[in-house]
């Protein structure tokens, strides 16, 4: 194996405690948070999506503005797709399922986009500093994996 990776995941236990040992914070207090890392999104006390950034206070805010759309609030995007789903919503156009654009474009899943949108703003997060991408990008992966989070996907585009 990879020295440099062995050496990386060999940090991820310490990692994994060390984030969930943070406290946790409510979304609109975001000014104490390091500049880069690792969040988790919390819901009624559960783990539910894991993300990183290199700008954590500009990433929370795009999560959940309410002028943000399918690109920066992609959280909310997914929770807004199941709940459409779940409400009936129509999701395909010609037997094919809508874009991403299309359905935002919808005034019946736009409002449950919004609603999506204020329902992340509610939750809490937790943060881990962490600079470098690599390490990032293996953590978010191993933690998601760790916590059972039910709405990171790993399905490219």
């Amino acid at each position: 194996m990879n020295a440099k990776f062995q050496e990386i995941i060999d940090r991820f236990p310490g990692d994994m405690s060390a984030l969930t040992k943070s406290p946790p914070v409510p979304s609109s207090e975001l000014k104490n948070i390091p500049k880069r890392g690792i969040y988790v999104f919390y819901e009624d006390n559960k783990p539910i999506y894991i993300g990183r950034s290199r700008n954590l206070r500009q990433r929370f805010k795009q999560h959940h503005r309410k002028s943000s759309d399918h690109h920066s609030a992609t959280f909310a995007f997914m929770i807004a797709r199941l709940d459409a789903k779940k409400a009936g919503v129509e999701m395909e156009k010609n037997g094919k399922k809508k874009t991403r654009d299309e359905l935002q474009k919808d005034p019946v899943f736009s409002q449950i986009f919004s609603n999506a949108k204020k329902r992340v703003s509610e939750m809490h997060i937790q943060v881990l500093s962490m600079d470098g991408p690599v390490e990032q990008t293996l953590f978010e992966v191993y933690a998601a994996l760790e916590l059972n989070t039910e709405y990171n996907k790993w399905d490219t585009h």
